[in-house]
Order: C-alpha cells, then structure tokens, then sequence
C-alpha cells in the first residue's frame, strides 16, 4: 500500500526485521517472552515487511496472531503507540487486511478509535479514514459504534495532495451508502462531508444554494454546525464563504439562535475542533452593532474555560479577541456581577506577560480597557497588578488599523497615569506589592470564583499564574447595600423589578437568597403545601423557590438529591441552583421559566402555534424523559403532567417537579413501592382497589404511557386521550381512548404504541425518539424509496389483487387514483416509455424509486411529500401491516445505537462524585415500600 508514502521521515527505511518482531511472524511465543524481558513491550522495531518501525502489537495484528495480540495486551502493550509512519495498530488492522475481530479487541484495550492524538500535520489518516477509502465497511461501522470521529482529512495535509479529493470521495461514499442502510450517525454526518467537498469542487453561491437548509444542524459527533465549517474555509476563497455566512445568519434572522446554540455546544466540542467555533464567533460579534447582556454572560464562561486547555494554547489569541469584542460591545459590563467579573479578570491576567504574542497582550490589555466604565475598576486593576500599559503594546497598536482599540488603549494609559484618581495605590512600590501578594496567597491558595451570573451551579477554577494576582478587595463601607439582578425572564420582569425595589421591611432573606412572602409574588401553589415564589440569589440569579413546612418537606429534600446528581445537569432538565432552610421551612431553588406547560397549550395555543412549535416541545420532552431513564441506575419520575413541565426563557421544554421521582439501584429495572402520582396522570398498572396497601411495580414503561398521554395533550391542544376527569382513569383502566383531535396518521401510531395497556409492548424511550414522526423529509423519502425498491413493488403489474387492496385501504382519500397529474407531463412520457405504470399506488411507489434511482437530476427538484401529503402515513401503515418494517433494509431505518450500555460508561456519576454533593441521593432499596399520597388533586 503506497497511500503513507508521502510521509517524509528523518530515519531511513529499515534495512532488517528485528528478532521481536521475527518471533511474532513466525508465531514463536516462547523466544518473545525471552526477548521481551530485556526489551520494552511498547517500543518500536524494524521491519522490512511493511518498511516502517512497529510495535509488537502492530506486528500481531499484521500477521493477523490473535492469540500473541491478546497476550500483549495482558503484558501491558499499549494500542495507541504510532509507529514512525504514524499507524497505530487499528490503522494497521486496515493496511494488513486484517479480520475485522481485531479492532474489537483493539477497542476493548482502550484504542482510541481516531488513532492517537498527534500534532496535526502527523497523521495523514484517522483509522476510520483508512478504513473508509480502502472499502473496508466492517472496520468504519466498528469505529464509528465506538464513537470515531467521521471527518474528512485535512485538506493541507500533506499540502496540495492531488489525491485529497479522491480520498474524500472515498470516504463520503462509505458514510452515505451506511446512511442508506439505516445508519443514524452516518445519516447526519453525511452532509458535512458533501460540503466540504463542495468547498473544493464548486463556487461558494453553488455550496449556500446546495446546503442552504442544512446551516445550522449540527454534527452529532464534533457538536460543530455547517455554517461554523464554511465560517473556517481556509485558502483561495476564505473571505467570500465568511461574508456569505454573515449574511446568510442576518437575512434568515438566525444570527441570536446561533450564537445562543454555541454557548450550548462549546462544552461537547472536542478540543481538537474547538478553534473553528471560536473563529466562527468572531465575526459574528465583530459585524454586531450591540451584544446583549444575555448573550455576554452566556459565552464569556465557555471561552474562560478554552484559555484553561494547557493542550491548546494555539487558540488563545482567537478567545482573547472575541473576548475583547464582547467587552466592547457588550452595554450592560456595568452591571455584570462582581464573580462574574473576578473570574474574567483573573483568567485573562496572565496573558498580559511577556511571554505570549503581542497580539495576544494588546488583545488582553484591550479586555482591561473596555472594562473602565464598570464600578470596581480601581480594585479590577490593582488586583491583577495593571499599573501601566507598556510601551512596546502602545507602539505595535499604533501601527494597527484597528482605531477603537488604539482609542481604548489611549484611554487604558491616561486613566492609570492619574495620579490622583480611583486607582490610587497602583503607584505603590513593587516590594509592597509583592509582600502583600505573598500574605493573601498564603491565606487563599486554592482561589476559586463561582461564574453564578452565569450558571449558578458551575465553578471554574482561576488559572494558575505567576503575574500579580490579588483577590479583589471591595469596598463595604459604601451606600447602603445594592440588590443585585441579572434580568433573564420576560414574563416575570416587572414583578422581579418590583422585588428588587422593596422596602428591606418586606424582604426575607434566607442566607444567600431573597424574597417578598406576599401573595404577589407567589407564583405556584401545590396541594401539599409547596407553595413557589418569585426569588432572586444574592448573585442576582432569578429562581423559582419552592417553599414546604419542614414539617412534612421530605418530598423537597428528594428532590434536591435528584437535580443534584451531575448527570441532571442538562439543557432538557429544570436547573438546580441553591437549598436553604429556617425553623420552619425549606427552600429549593430552581431555575426561574416563563411557564408551565399547561399555560403554554392552553393560553398560548389560542394563537394557533406552528405545527413545527408543538412537534418541537414533543422532541424536547422525550429527551428530558431519555435523561432520566439512559441512566444506570435509571430515573424514573413517576409524576408526568403538564404541570411538571417547565417551558423556559427560549422557549424550550424542561422537566421538573422530582419530589417523587426515584433512583432505582445499578442494572435494577423495577422499582417496589405504593402508588403515586397526579389523578388522570397515571399510568394503567398503577391503579390498585386498596391504593394504601398495595405494591406496585414501576418501570420506565410506567413513565412512557403518561408520556404519551402528554404527547397527545400537546399536539391536540390540551386535550387527554383518555377522556375528561370523572372518567378518565376508568378509561385508562380500560385502555379505551380517543385520539378524535389529531389526524395524521403517524402521530397517532407513536401514541397508541405508547399508551399501550400491556406495559411490555410499550417502546422505550429512545425507540419514541426514533419513530417516523421525528423523521426528516429527507429520511421519509428515502423510506418510500426502499419500499418501492422491494420486489413486490417491482413487480407491481403482476402484483397479487390482495396486497394491490390491502394498500388501497391505508389511503385516507382519492388522492392517488390520478397520480401522474402531480408529475410534469415530460417526465412522465419519458418513465412511462413503452409500458406506461398502472395509477395505483404500487405502481407510484416503483415510480418514485425509479425517479430517485435513474433520474436524480429530476428527483432533486421534486418535493413528492409536497404532493402528495398522506403517501407516507399510509405506505407506513399498510408496510407495518404487512410486517416489511421488521425487514432489511426497512427494519434498519428504525434502529438506533443502544445508548444505554454507553451512557452507563460516560453519565454514571462515581461514588466520590455523589458524595462530594453533600446531599443524601434518594435511592430505592430492594425492600422499599414509602408512604405518599396517592393522588394529587
């Protein structure tokens, strides 16, 4: 295989097979053993065969000897030691023609399935690539179940390679041909690789036109969207894709949904990828005329915590440039909470040292500048030891074309050169300011500064540095206290401003947070005595607080254990913030929404929101609910109801109200214990004749048939299958209901599987979440072309009278009898050819295959789900009916990767984890039987 030829290395090509890796080809395990004694397991060692420098391991798998591999790998051979050619042995898996039970036992050892993670100009090809280009469909599926990054190989490497685009092709191939076969991952990858290859092949008005729908998904695995991949177009061209992108995000309105969905996806991007978003925010803010407060407090953490990655200091001067946009633009920096300030201020400090470019101490020393019009800035200041601006960043800045930097930076030297002005103390002498840093260094030497501003749950820990850190030293001795408030929530603003302007006589104030115990701000009532009121913390974060007597707020203290788990810490879930408590109450404080889900359907849905909102609000919930039952030990929540979801400050659906939500115990699946729940909110086989008495047995399938009862609540406008409340549960009882309010066909079969009286035949929840109803356009074309692509379709006119019936009842109307009146006359001339098709829908079904299959140009251009709106309910029905489904290639459109094995590995908090949060977890044991109330009224 010539494909590593280009590597060019300083050692020469090995002219000798050492005896290790002579031993391993001729299978001699005993004179290994000698030979290894004195010589490293890991190390590497000539070898003529593949001319390159190996490691025993690789020579195993080359020479394809399973059982010295496994011995190896018992001897502590690592699988992620390159040879010189930069191979590790599941590239060289591929390279030998290797069987494909090699990698499994590669992945088992803890391969890194993209290979080793070298300097990028080293590896040419991530084992996947390999796989891919040399056809080997087995290997790329293995490496992508192990979670493989799918990518391309960087364009310049090796610089002008006239083989790139061939080897991408290759690739991109593979990665569509599994999509077609029903791969999820594949399925959305696919278009991040087409366009990158666009990018090469045609102009940049051709790639937005080609990929203009596709602009903001996001790729699964590297978290990036495509607009971020064409933001970092390098080479000829590079300034074109930039500008389109910019006004691709402001024509279409996206500009706010972008950069709120970077905030959210910086902390999943791998770090190895983590620039290009970065240099994707830039511009953005640098063509904003303002950045909101709400966008500053969002992003300014996430790119803190870049300037932490010691793996990455490459990126540091595209973070500190947009950090120092933001600080420019940013209006509201004067209100920004003291944390929040402490920790921008002590991160960015010790880029001002010589060390670092200049380019990133002028950007550092600007952050300082635009920093002026906030409160504290004499302590900011004095603090990281920001006495002068020295002269050469003065120079090298005049020299710029950048004026408002100049401008600030001017405005930097002449407010510390007063010699009389707040930031007196900074001309302090160098020995006493050393003295005193030694002091409080001694008194605090693990500093760290909450970013509550932000996420009042989330810490980020200051950066260590040798500059003239000082914790800030604010003044307390000013006017009368300042209650702090980072506004967030629209609805809730005017009574929040009327809070923060009350008397101090009417405010209670339990530890670190506030509120009026009046009848105004109270904001929810529970039967149970919770009542919920409007709150602020001492940081300014608003929150929900739910107050219960301690005489009975057990349930609350549950609750606190269960958002507290780290693994609860998702954008899908109701986010903890604080728990306080006094002589006679206990206070949970969540993070504040706009309201419930009931308020939403109700009140709002008068204003007849879009099908695509509601079908949007379904996703969100079935992903909290996913959150809690991938667990291992699972979650179940056993409370569903539109009262216990929350819709927030962006519109987007979380779960709450945990308090009797319970942790089952690793791999149990059953939880023992009396009923509970909300009347008419109940799944069937928890009803019992004697409720105080009985047991019942809790699933997670418990919690899937109240889901779909929710389900159809959304979608039909508040509604319940099961009927209104003096029958409701009788119904349920029965399994008898109506889904009279929505007609779609699909959407009522996700339902019905979901509300299932037999709890065994309910799916589970990532089986919800992979339904037709959550297809794509895209994914239900490609399904009506599998089906036309079944031999009984293709042979639709010798097709049995039977099935030809069977589908002709699934259609809802006449919509098909003429179905060539929807296609252009040509077209249709030019199908039809000798043997016109037959107008029945077998016949339109081998149509649309053949249209996709021999006439693409056609195809591409024709919306068939626009024409005909009921052809896929019904092929889905009637292909159900018939049992095509549970087939190849249908049945793999239907599947998903199992997560739960994954999430076992990836979310299962450790022991020290859960009892470093300092709250008992609410876990069931195998003898649990608690007390609660039956129903909720």
């Amino acid at each position: 295989m010539n494909i590593f030829a280009q590597v060019h290395l300083a050692a020469p090509l090995p002219t000798e097979t050492h005896p290790i890796i002579q031993c391993i080809t001729i299978n001699d395990l005993k004179e290994l053993k000698k030979l290894l004694k004195d010589n490293n397991v890991n190390g590497v060692y000539s070898c003529i065969e593949c001319s390159d420098w190996i490691t025993p391991l690789i020579a195993a798998v080359v020479n394809k000897n399973k059982n010295i591999c496994s011995y190896l790998l018992h001897q502590g051979a690592d699988p992620n030691i390159p040879s010189q050619l930069c191979c590790t042995p599941l590239h060289y898996v591929t390279r030998s023609n290797a069987p494909p039970d090699f990698v499994d036992l590669l992945l088992v050892a803890k391969a890194n399935p993209d290979g080793w993670i070298p300097p990028p100009q080293q590896q040419i090809f991530t084992p996947l690539q390999l796989a891919a280009i040399e056809n080997r469909e087995d290997i790329v599926k293995r490496l992508i179940s192990a979670g493989a990054l799918v990518t391309l190989p960087p364009i310049n490497v090796p610089i002008n390679d006239p083989q790139w685009l061939i080897n991408s092709k290759k690739i991109s191939e593979m990665i569509n041909h599994l999509a077609s076969n029903g791969d999820e991952v594949c399925f959305q990858i696919k278009h991040f690789l087409d366009v990158e290859i666009a990018v090469v092949e045609k102009t940049p008005d051709k790639v937005f036109k080609m990929f203009n729908s596709h602009m903001l998904s996001e790729d699964p695995r590297l978290h990036l969207t495509m607009i971020e991949i064409l933001f970092t177009v390098t080479g000829r061209g590079k300034d074109k894709y930039c500008q389109a992108c910019i006004k691709w995000l402001k024509e279409t309105g996206n500009v706010n949904t972008y950069i709120a969905g970077a905030a959210s996806r910086f902390p999943n991007i791998p770090k190895t990828h983590v620039k290009l978003a970065v240099e994707s925010l830039n511009p953005v803010f640098c063509t904003m005329d303002e950045i909101t407060n709400e966008h500053a407090v969002a992003i300014v953490p996430q790119l803190l915590k870049l300037l932490c990655l010691k793996e990455r200091p490459d990126i540091c001067a595209s973070v500190l440039q947009t950090l120092y946009v933001i600080t420019q633009k940013t209006k509201g920096t004067k209100d920004w909470h003291v944390n929040f300030l402490e920790n921008l201020c002590r991160t960015v400090a010790p880029f001002v040292n010589e060390q670092h470019s200049t380019k990133i101490r002028i950007y550092t020393y600007g952050i300082f500048a635009n920093l002026l019009s906030v409160e504290q800035k004499a302590n900011i200041l004095k603090s990281v030891g920001i006495t002068s601006v020295p002269e050469d960043i003065l120079t090298s800045v005049e020299m710029e074309m950048n004026d408002k930097l100049k401008e600030v930076l001017r405005s930097l030297k002449e407010y510390l050169n007063k010699p009389n002005s707040e930031c007196e103390g900074n001309t302090a002498s160098t020995s006493g300011r050393k003295k005193k840093k030694k002091k409080k260094k001694q008194e605090n030497p693990n500093d760290e500064v909450s970013t509550a501003a932000t996420d009042p749950i989330t810490k980020v820990s200051v950066v260590e540095s040798t500059s003239n850190l000082k914790p800030f030293d604010y003044k307390t001795n000013e006017k009368s206290e300042k209650r702090n408030w980072l506004s967030i929530s629209k609805r809730w603003k005017d009574k929040l401003e009327t809070l923060v302007g009350s008397d101090d006589s009417k405010i209670s104030r339990i530890r670190s947070i506030i509120y009026v115990n009046d009848e105004e701000f109270r904001i929810a009532n529970g039967s149970d005595g919770t009542e919920v009121f409007l709150g602020l913390r001492e940081d300014g974060t608003e929150v929900a607080i739910k107050r219960m007597s301690k005489s009975k707020y057990q349930v609350l203290k549950k609750e606190e254990g269960i958002l507290r788990l780290p693994e609860l810490d998702h954008s899908y879930i109701v986010r903890y913030v604080d728990f306080q408590e006094d002589e006679n109450f206990g206070y949970l404080c969540l993070q504040l929404c706009e309201c419930t889900l009931e308020e939403y359907i109700i009140d709002d849905c008068n204003n007849n929101k879009k099908d695509k909102v509601l079908r949007k609000l379904v996703e969100e919930f079935l992903e909290s609910l996913k959150v809690l039952h991938s667990q291992n030990p699972k979650i179940i929540h056993r409370d569903l109801k539109p009262q216990n979801v929350l819709i927030d400050v962006t519109g987007r659906a979380r779960l709450a109200d945990f308090g009797i939500s319970r942790r089952l115990l690793k791999d149990q699946t059953t939880l023992h214990t009396r009923s509970a729940g909300t009347k008419c909110w109940m799944a069937r086989e928890t009803f019992t004749e004697e409720e105080k008495e009985s047991v019942i047995s809790y699933k997670s399938s418990t919690d899937i048939q109240v889901a779909g009862m929710l389900i159809y609540y959304i979608l039909s406008g508040g509604h319940h299958p099961f009927g209104k409340s003096f029958e409701c549960e009788f119904n349920i009882h029965r399994g008898k209901y109506s889904l009279d309010h929505i007609q779609d066909v699909v959407t009522k079969d996700l339902i019905e599987w979901m509300i299932n009286k037999e709890p065994k035949d309910r799916p589970k929840v990532e089986e919800c979440l992979n339904h037709p109803f959550f297809w794509t356009s895209e994914k239900k074309t490609e399904y009506l072309r599998k089906i036309g692509n079944r031999g009984e379709v293709a042979k639709y006119r010798e097709a049995d009278q039977e099935l030809i019936d069977s589908l002709e009842k699934c259609v809802v109307d006449e919509s098909f009898k003429q179905w060539k009146n929807k296609f252009s006359q040509e077209l249709v001339r030019d199908m039809d050819g000798r043997k016109p098709y037959p107008e029945n829908m077998l016949a339109l079904l081998r149509f649309i295959r053949n249209l996709h299959e021999h006439y693409p140009k056609e195809a591409a251009q024709i919306d068939v789900l626009a024409l005909f709106p009921d052809l896929f309910g019904c092929v889905y029905t009637f292909a159900k009916n018939q049992g095509w489904n549970l087939e190849t290639p249908l049945k793999e459109m239907f599947q998903r990767e199992d997560s739960e094995d994954i999430s076992t590995v990836l979310m299962m908090p450790s022991k020290s984890t859960e009892e470093s949060l300092g709250v008992p977890v609410q876990e069931s044991q195998p003898s649990e039987v608690k007390v609660v109330i039956s129903h909720k009224k």
